[in-house]
């Protein structure tokens, strides 16, 4: 059995160009991962029946939600299947831990989590670049999602970018109201707030220290679809304002789409502290401390 976390994606700045004729909208972004305490679980299992997945953990109900063929895992499993030829028999399992409609890609870290997966378990020996090919397709957001540590994400999201100077690692509070925040409708408040807008895609910020780099951050970069958000999603503008009342945060911003928000804090015992602050006048939240920024998938072969 192999085994594989599927971190949360966070956008810390995302600029949006307006839609070109094909209605899609130019992007460019700075996308860093959270670290385990905020990811999914995948793991294949290998065995004599046709390939199945099997959803479990505290968010199942809200993955199992339309034919589970629908599911990205499904999908990029197929995918792997198509591109190699191969009869794939066994098990995929999610263990689902982070919301849906969130903004931060947990449908997308699943989806490259299996491409790993398969391709490790199963001694494919496709390249990165092979690998790349198969994940975009996939959707916006696999591609960044299968590079697994910080990137620019450009054009349609499937333009990936080393970062240079690479971002600090940055301690975090990812919070989320439980309440969705469908992609599409978020572009398309945004295309009705935006008028006619100006586009082109910057360097990220390049500050040395920690905390220079966050003030940079924070003054001259931003998330084009948190207005459209607040807009359909009341809780977005909750989210915010509790996480700006937290003690010692330095950056408040949501991630993707939303409704998922994020703080920037220098220290770990701040971010915990935020945490369960949180969490405390929240009880339903998810309201989890992290780290932004750590590089490459921990692949955990075990033994069923």
């Amino acid at each position: 059995m192999l085994s594989l976390f599927a971190p949360a994606k966070i956008n810390l700045y995302l600029h949006v160009g307006p839609p070109r004729a094909d209605g899609r909208h130019p992007l460019d972004s700075l996308v860093v991962f959270a670290d385990e305490r905020v990811a999914d679980i995948i793991r294949y299992v290998p065995g004599p029946e046709p390939l199945c997945l099997i959803v479990s953990g505290p968010r199942a109900g809200e993955a199992e939600l339309g034919d589970p063929q629908d599911n990205l895992v499904m999908q990029a499993a197929e995918a792997v299947i198509r591109n190699t030829e191969r009869d794939v028999t066994g098990r995929l399992e999610l263990e689902k831990h982070l919301p849906i409609a969130a903004g931060i890609g947990g449908g997308s870290a699943d989806a490259a989590a299996t491409l790993r997966v398969l391709n490790r378990a199963l001694d494919l020996r496709l390249s990165e670049g092979e690998l790349m090919d198969i994940a975009r397709p996939l959707g916006g957001d696999v591609p960044a999602c299968l590079a697994g540590k910080p990137v620019l994400m450009r054009g349609d999201g499937d333009r990936i970018e080393p970062v240079t100077p690479a971002p600090p690692v940055l301690n975090a509070v990812i919070v989320n109201s439980g309440r969705p925040c469908p992609t599409g409708a978020v572009f398309q408040a945004f295309d009705q707030l935006s008028g006619e807008k100006s586009f082109s895609e910057c360097s990220p910020p390049s500050a040395s220290v920690v905390e220079d780099w966050i003030s940079e951050l924070s003054e001259n970069y931003r998330n084009d679809l948190q207005e459209a958000a607040r807009k359909l999603v009341p809780e977005v503008d909750l989210t915010l304002w509790r996480l700006s009342r937290c003690e010692g945060v330095r950056h408040v911003a949501m991630s993707g789409s939303g409704a998922t928000c994020f703080g920037l804090f220098l220290s770990a015992e701040e971010s915990e502290q935020a945490a369960k602050a949180i969490s405390q006048d929240f009880p339903n939240w998810f309201a989890r401390p992290t780290l932004f920024g750590l590089a490459g998938f921990d692949l955990r072969p075990r033994h069923a």
